[in-house]
Formats: structure tokens, C-alpha cells, sequence
């Protein structure tokens, strides 16, 4: 797939674009991206993903850190992978910065969409908003600071592409809410589910496995004094990491899957710290992976994180939890033990 970090004019001879920041890549987002991979290849042009660098809202908020429950499910290059996989031949990465949120739905439209990647089609979620806010301020930089998230004043919509595309010459296709369990799927929503610890719930949405990517570095090596070494893992600070707690899991490593027990928190029996922790137990392997980065996929949650009184207390409850992850593994009565990408 090919990887555009900046857009210059017809960069694509022709496309079929599919539109949206893709936070997470979930069944919504999926349904979007297949459906313009499908136009593309009936079309004869490139499939493509216009999507930002970083979200919208850490340059309208001006802050590089919100609350965490509203973080990044995915990052980047993980983003990139799944757009691989869900068959695009594009993906064109734009630096959200106040020059573009500036700009217009009309000039996003124009300068991009039709100069640069020369749309033909384009996929957009029911939701999907672009281009400047409609803003009373006299002066036009004050429309930065963007109103409440909920009122409906972005001029770029399905309905805006809708009027445009017989003047440019592209056809519109504007895909309704996908929903599980009679739920609307949304980043939102999945992000509330991992920070209350649902990650079934979360995975249900994500139509895989909720994971986190992170090098492995070196800890206090307490896990290994009482006989269950983990891989702690140096997660950004952007990245959302689930409710404080043990969870079932799987860690990827060179390819390969172990069965996992994940620890979330400050680890309140060894000594509290001042950031959570994400750290995995990987059941029978042992192996020095200091440096290397890996992939912690959550299952299921085990149960709250405690402080027990003793140290014999926290190796029979850990060798508890090691338990029930060898059971549900071995009886696979876990639901979401196995996901995949659903193509639309």
C-alpha cells in the first residue's frame, strides 16, 4: 500500500476515496473503507483512505492531552496496517494543523479531494464532517475554538458532497450506522467500553481483539522475584489502556501468539507507581525480549486490581488468574477468542 505524507496536485491519476480519521478501524469504519475498495476496483482506480495524523480535536482543543477516555484507540502505523489489510492501495495522511482547520468545506473539496487525488467516488460514514465551522465571530481565526462537538455546523457533509459531485464529477456513497446488539458501533463508544474495562464489549465493535503495541523495557524485575516475569511495555501517553485490573490476553511476539495474563495498574501490592502499568505474564515462555516491540491483545477481564496483604497472597492469586486464562483457552468458550477483519 502506498503511504502519502503530504498531498501535492493529482498525486492519483483517479480515486476512490474513502474519508475519516478511522480511530480504531472498527465495523463502521471497515463497512466505509470496503465499500470504497469495492467502487475502485469497479471504477478502475485507486482505492484510497484520506485520513489526519492526529485527531482534530488536539489542535481545536490546543492541548496535546485530554482526558483519557477520549485517547487514541489505534496509532498510526497500526491504522495503516489494518487499511492494508481491509485491501486499500492508498493512504494519504494529512497533518491536521489551524491551516486546515481553517479551511472550508468548499476549498478541502476543491484544493484536495478533486486537485490532488482526482476523486471519482467518494465513502463517507453518515456522521462524517469536514471543513471549517460555521462560526459568528467577526474574526475568522476565533472559529478555531470550535463550538459544542454536538451542534451540527460543519458545512462539509454527505449532503454537501451530495450537491457538488455533478460539478466535479464524483459519485457519492454515504454508509448508515452499523450496529451490534442493536448499538450504534462509534469510536466514542468503544473507548468508554475499554476505559470501564469491557474489552469484550469493545472487541465486539472493533470486530478483533482491543490491543496496545509498546517495546518492552526494563522494570523493577519484582515479577520474576515471586516466580512470574512480565513484559512491561512503554505504552504512549495518547494511546487509551483499559480500567485497572488482570485480564485474559494474547501477546504477539515475532509473529508468534502466547497465551497471556495482563496486568493494568499501579500495582498496589509491590509498591504504587504514578502511571498505569501495562505488564503481561506470557504463560510458558521465557525469553529475554528486552527491546522488542509487542503486541498485547485483551480478551476478557479476570478481575479488579487489589492489594493483598502479603506477597504469598498476590503468587496464589496470580497463579489463580494463570489458571483461569489456561481453562478458557483450552475450552475456547470465549466469544471474541477469535476475530478477523470483516470485509463488507
Amino acid at each position: 500500500m502506498l503511504v502519502f505524507r503530504e498531498y501535492n496536485k493529482n498525486m492519483l491519476e483517479a480515486s476512490s476515496l474513502a474519508l475519516g480519521f478511522f480511530d480504531g478501524v472498527h465495523l463502521g469504519h471497515q463497512k466505509v473503507i470496503s465499500n470504497a475498495v469495492k467502487k475502485a476496483q469497479q471504477l478502475g482506480v485507486t482505492s484510497a483512505a484520506v485520513t489526519f495524523s492526529q485527531h482534530p480535536r488536539y489542535i481545536i482543543s490546543k492541548s496535546a492531552s485530554l482526558t483519557p477516555a477520549s485517547n487514541s484507540i489505534t496509532f498510526l502505523e497500526e491504522k495503516l496496517e489494518l487499511f492494508e489489510n481491509l485491501g486499500l492501495q492508498a493512504a494519504v495522511i494529512i497533518n491536521f494543523n489551524e491551516s486546515i482547520a481553517k479551511m472550508t468545506a468548499h476549498d478541502y473539496l476543491q484544493n484536495v479531494l478533486i486537485d490532488c487525488l482526482n476523486a471519482k467516488n467518494i465513502t463517507i460514514g453518515y456522521n462524517h464532517k469536514f471543513g471549517q465551522q460555521s462560526c459568528k465571530h467577526k474574526q475568522p481565526n476565533q472559529c478555531i475554538n470550535y463550538p459544542d462537538k454536538h451542534v451540527d455546523n460543519k458545512t462539509g457533509n454527505g449532503k454537501f458532497l451530495q450537491e457538488n459531485s455533478e460539478k466535479y464529477g464524483f459519485n457519492v456513497d454515504i454508509i448508515s450506522p452499523v450496529k451490534v446488539n442493536g448499538h450504534v458501533v462509534s469510536s466514542s463508544a468503544i473507548r468508554k467500553h475499554i476505559f470501564s474495562g469491557d474489552v469484550c464489549a469493545a472487541n465486539h465493535f472493533l470486530g478483533r481483539p482491543f490491543a496496545v503495541t509498546g517495546k518492552v523495557v526494563h522494570g523493577q524485575h519484582l515479577g520474576r522475584s515471586i516466580g512470574f516475569p512480565t513484559a512491561n511495555l512503554d505504552i504512549p501517553y495518547e494511546l487509551i489502556i483499559p480500567l485497572r485490573g488482570v485480564y485474559k490476553g494474547n501477546v504477539e511476539i515475532d509473529s508468534n501468539i502466547h497465551s497471556a495474563v495482563i496486568n493494568v495498574g499501579i500495582r498496589p501490592t509491590l509498591g504504587d507507581l504514578k502511571r498505569d502499568l501495562v505488564e503481561a505474564h506470557i504463560l510458558n515462555f521465557d525469553e529475554d525480549i528486552y527491546g522488542k516491540h509487542i503486541k498485547v491483545s485483551f480478551l476478557s477481564r479476570i478481575r479488579d486490581e487489589k492489594k493483598f496483604d502479603s506477597l504469598d497472597e498476590l503468587k496464589a492469586q496470580i497463579q489463580e488468574d494463570c489458571q483461569k486464562a489456561i481453562t478458557a483457552t483450552e475450552g475456547k468458550d470465549e466469544k471474541n477468542s477469535n476475530f478477523r477483519i470483516l470485509r463488507f
